[in-house]
């Protein structure tokens, strides 16, 4: 078991730091975008028309990939001071019914949101750069994937974390 933990922690640490990576690139072209959408306005009087577009589809992503990274680490809405006041066997207790409860949201995040990302994708494209709207709603279930993954992280102990062993040699 704690071989397998190891492993899983490990490949959630590799998660966390693509999914990181992806979302601060997608956060640089939300500004660099944004950026060149204001000089192009402010230089011809014009604005670009897609630019709304291209940032509406970066932010979803970067929000849905980031929400699924914080679970990890327990940055979601919690109530910090109960939690503490508990014993070691409540805090067990307590981690695991965040884990259920966090796992029921994963399947209706990962569930409807592939079935809404297969039928308005199927149908609808954005305004002026005839982007299929798939790729604007697949963002939920993927955040919704990641958000699984680094729950069930936070659920289980990290025994790369467990405090040494002391021992004392006699003398």
């Amino acid at each position: 078991m704690k071989t397998f933990l190891i492993g899983y922690h490990t490949f959630l640490d590799w998660l966390e730091r693509a999914s990181l990576l992806f979302a601060m690139v997608l956060t640089a072209l939300l500004f660099l975008n944004t950026a060149s959408g204001i000089i192009a306005d402010r230089v011809t009087g014009n604005s670009l028309v897609w630019v709304e577009e291209l940032n509406n589809l970066f932010f979803a992503w970067a929000v849905f990939v980031g929400a699924g990274v914080i679970a990890r680490h327990g940055g979601h809405i919690g109530v910090d001071m109960i939690y503490e006041l508990l014993g070691p066997r409540m805090k067990v207790v307590f981690r695991f019914i965040y884990m259920i409860m966090a796992l029921i949201i994963v399947w209706v995040m990962v569930f409807y949101g592939v079935k809404m990302a297969l039928f308005v994708g199927k149908y609808q494209t954005s305004l002026y750069l005839d982007i299929s709207l798939f790729y604007y709603y697949f963002s939920i279930p993927v955040g919704g994937a990641l958000l699984g993954f680094f729950s069930i992280g936070a659920a289980l102990p990290d025994p790369r974390n467990a405090p040494p062993v002391m021992q004392f040699s006699g003398g």
